[in-house]
């Protein structure tokens, strides 16, 4: 189920509970112009206990890489074993138009964040020269105890292989049939 739900987050207690009894066991985020990505995900942890959380997607370019780490780590600590990151490109209008962020070399930008996370995550120091962004000394304090499987957002097939060969598994809507 893509959540939230129309309203303000204070009143869709009851409606994350409803959803296992209605037979969903996932509750997915997107990030574009309404509430962040996370938020809805964080109370839900609490309200849904029994549901699998995901951000399908995060864009990799409007947070800081460190800033992200520390994100997803939250909420894999909030919600253990059941929190799936999703990161993506997000769009030129989203990332550069509304964020003022230059949206350049997408593809390496997502790969590079996917590195930088797996390392993140294991609470080692991390110093590094990516090609899209440069980590000098960033160490996750407090990492999950159970990293959050990641998965690519990939509409074509660079993106499809990243997440093949990077990551633990692709999230592929906007695809039609043909």
């Amino acid at each position: 189920m893509t959540v939230p739900f129309a309203g303000p987050l204070h009143a869709q207690a009851d409606r994350f509970r409803e959803l296992a009894d209605l037979g969903y066991t996932d509750a997915w985020t997107a990030e574009a112009d309404a509430h962040d990505g996370l938020t809805p995900l964080a109370l839900a942890s609490v309200w849904a206990p029994d549901l699998r959380l995901g951000t399908a997607i995060l864009p990799a370019f409007t947070r800081g890489p460190a800033l992200l780490a520390q994100s997803a780590a939250s909420l894999a600590s909030a919600a253990p074993g059941r929190f799936v990151l999703g990161i993506g490109t997000s769009s030129n209008v989203i990332v550069e138009r509304w964020n003022g962020i230059p949206f350049e070399e997408p593809y390496r930008r997502v790969r590079d964040t996917v590195r930088f996370l797996r390392a993140a995550f294991t609470g080692e120091k991390v110093t590094e020269a990516f090609e899209s962004f440069d980590i000098r000394g960033f160490r996750l304090v407090d990492p999950p105890e159970q990293a959050p499987p990641m998965v690519v957002a990939a509409l074509r097939g660079g993106m499809l292989r990243l997440a093949g060969r990077e990551a633990d598994g692709a999230v592929v809507n906007w695809l039609s049939p043909t």
